[in-house]
């Protein structure tokens, strides 16, 4: 075990030769991310500006060396996006209120990174469309094969609002500062509608708290396709999407396109 580790150490201390200059130049951006120590040898590793690590060995007798390692090329996860809905287009229709049309999404994501500037995001997952209409005592409800909105008739209503869920697929190419502290990235996406429903939440004559569901879609489109921008600043990313196609189907519900944003974390 011992002449295992010692051959690593050496062949470790060999390729730092070669990059020494790169490393010191490196280290001077460069965060601390782990310390431990490995048979009386103290291991730092150095989280670059680049994307680079940075391995720094110190022995008892105070002398180190240090290894670099390579860009990674790519990486992958899980992100989600927190963030509010609103629709443009038809004034007649319903007002969204901010506050409570959420637009939740879960997504997996693998960037490739040719280069330090340039890398290219694709994406799959699922969003959450909800569309909190202002007027809590108008009601959404499908009659005659289309969507309208009526005052409900016990005038205690709370909360109106409609939703719809997407599968869907991005693609985002992305150019970013040297140093990582900016990119901006804008690409297309494409969704299939899962599913959707209405509710309406209000009094009744006694003063409950009653629901009332529209458990069939909403006659939102079955796909939807547009353009995402995501803009990261410092360790902040925004993201803003819209539909270039309607939010509701032809003839079935007024003219709009949705317009999403809010945060990725």
């Amino acid at each position: 075990m011992k002449t295992t580790t010692l051959i690593l150490i050496l062949l470790l201390f060999l390729t730092s030769l070669g990059f020494a200059q790169e490393a010191d130049s490196a280290r001077q951006d460069s965060v601390k991310t782990t310390n431990f120590t490995l048979f009386n040898t103290d291991v730092i590793v150095y989280k670059n500006a680049d994307g680079t690590n940075t391995w720094e060995f110190v022995s008892k007798g105070e002398q180190y060396y240090e290894y670099q390692s390579k860009s990674k090329k790519s990486s992958n996860g899980l992100t989600l996006d927190i963030g509010i809905n609103t629709w443009i287009g038809d004034d007649a229709a319903p007002v969204v209120k901010p506050w409570g049309s959420w637009n939740p999404a879960i997504n997996y994501h693998y960037t490739y990174k040719p280069s330090k500037n340039f890398n290219l995001k694709s994406a799959i997952g699922v969003s959450w469309y909800n569309f909190k209409f202002e007027d809590r005592n108008l009601q959404a409800l499908r009659s005659n094969g289309s969507l309208v909105f009526e005052e409900h008739p016990s005038g205690t209503g709370t909360k109106s609002k409609i939703s719809a869920s997407y599968a869907n697929l991005t693609l985002i190419p992305t150019v970013q500062t040297s140093n990582g502290n900016f990119s901006f990235g804008v690409g297309p996406y494409a969704g299939y509608r899962l599913g959707g429903r209405g509710k309406f939440v209000y009094r009744d004559t006694s003063g409950n708290r009653a629901k009332e569901f529209q458990m069939g879609n909403m006659f939102a489109e079955n796909f939807r396709y547009g353009i995402r921008a995501e803009i990261m600043v410092a360790d902040i990313t925004f993201y803003m999407n819209y539909d270039l196609n309607n939010t509701f189907q032809e003839n079935k519900g007024p003219k709009l396109n949705t317009l999403s944003f809010g945060f990725v974390l």
